[in-house]
């Protein structure tokens, strides 16, 4: 599939989308509808090619993603997911107001573009418009993207910690999933402690302990996770799992009656390095008989965009566990979603 790319010039716009995209109904649209939790402000480009803007006049004849107020005092405004310069997710809007100029094109991101780009005006900058993906297999990490288990995580950390005055926070928790090291206990440890090691341990088998019970209290299957395999598996897409754990949260999806849509399933205990490294999703993509660039990885965390880059795959973050918007952001995947019940949107079958 052909890319589509507009290209033009960084120009100063009037203030006035940092207003805009901080009013609650519209950040709540921007992050359900395109993944985009936006930092204040818009970027405005220039367009002045022909080709380009023949192509901008195209894509705004498709209708696209509608952002729609609460009130008829505001209004209406488009939205097309981009990747920025190749590598951040961001995507135009589109106010619909009546003398809109034709060759503006206004762009949010969840991080500041013009600091993380170093843009000044007059700066040529590309936006490449994203399309479905035509692939032949998805696969899913578990924590956070088919399961909801951030809370079970914060109960059992509290179980194993607070009997020794160690208090645990829902931050530091996301914090730990969302880095690859160190663990857990060495961020909720201090390092000037004597007995930090055989703490730890006692702390990691209390934890281990309670897992089940934990898990079977707090942690949920996705919301319309069945139907979205479902919707997958009638385009041909063959399923996996790769998960760095030994596949501890696996029992909601047992229950559920929906472990049997995946084909593959690599687990920690499969694989001899862990995420970001792409061994296990190679190893899951050879045993579905596909290469890796006719897969995508689908996780929240930047460790999964880490480890989908690095094995040749497609990369789609999920805001449904424990990462942010801007943190996905940064770690540059194709796509951003609300949660996977929008991946039937974004991928074709091949």
């Amino acid at each position: 599939m052909a890319k589509l790319i507009l290209a033009g010039q960084v120009v100063t716009g009037l203030g006035q989308g940092a207003g805009f995209t901080q009013l609650d109904w519209v950040r709540e649209q921007f992050m359900v509808k395109l993944g985009i939790d936006p930092h204040p402000g818009t970027l405005n480009l220039s367009l002045s090619k022909p080709a380009d803007l023949a192509l901008w006049a195209e894509l705004k004849a498709h209708a696209d993603t509608f952002i729609m107020p609460p009130d008829p005092i505001w209004c209406q405004a488009r939205g097309y997911p981009v990747r920025i310069a190749g590598r951040l997710p961001g995507a135009i809007i589109v106010p619909e107001v009546p003398g809109y100029p034709e060759t503006q094109v206004e762009i949010i991101a969840a991080l500041p573009i013009r600091q993380e780009l170093a843009l000044v005006d007059g700066a040529d900058l590309t936006l490449e418009i994203n399309q479905p993906l035509p692939i032949r297999a998805v696969i899913f990490d578990v924590d956070g993207t088919l399961v909801d288990t951030l809370e079970a995580y914060r109960v059992v950390a509290e179980l194993a910690a607070t009997p020794h005055g160690i208090p645990i926070s829902a931050e530091v928790v996301r914090q730990a999933l969302n880095n690859n090291h160190p663990t857990f206990w060495e961020l909720v440890v201090s390092a000037d402690r004597p007995d930090r090691m055989e703490l730890m341990e006692a702390m990691k088998r209390e934890a281990m302990r309670c897992w089940p019970e934990v898990l079977q209290r707090h942690g949920r299957v996705m919301p319309g996770l069945r139907e979205t395999l479902e919707t997958l598996q009638s385009r041909g897409i063959r399923l996996g799992i790769v998960t760095g754990s030994r596949g501890g949260s696996f029992q909601p999806l047992r229950d559920a009656g929906l472990l049997d849509f995946f084909e593959v399933i690599v687990t920690g205990a499969d694989v001899a390095r862990s995420k970001p490294d792409p061994e296990g999703l190679l190893k899951c993509a050879a045993v579905l008989g596909v290469e890796p660039d006719q897969a995508v990885y689908v996780g929240d965390t930047p460790t999964d965009v880490q480890a989908s880059r690095a094995a040749g795959m497609a990369a789609v973050a999920v805001l449904s566990g424990a990462g942010d918007s801007a943190l996905l952001s940064a770690a540059g995947p194709d796509w951003i979603l609300y949660s996977h019940a929008r991946l039937s949107e974004i991928i074709l079958g091949r």
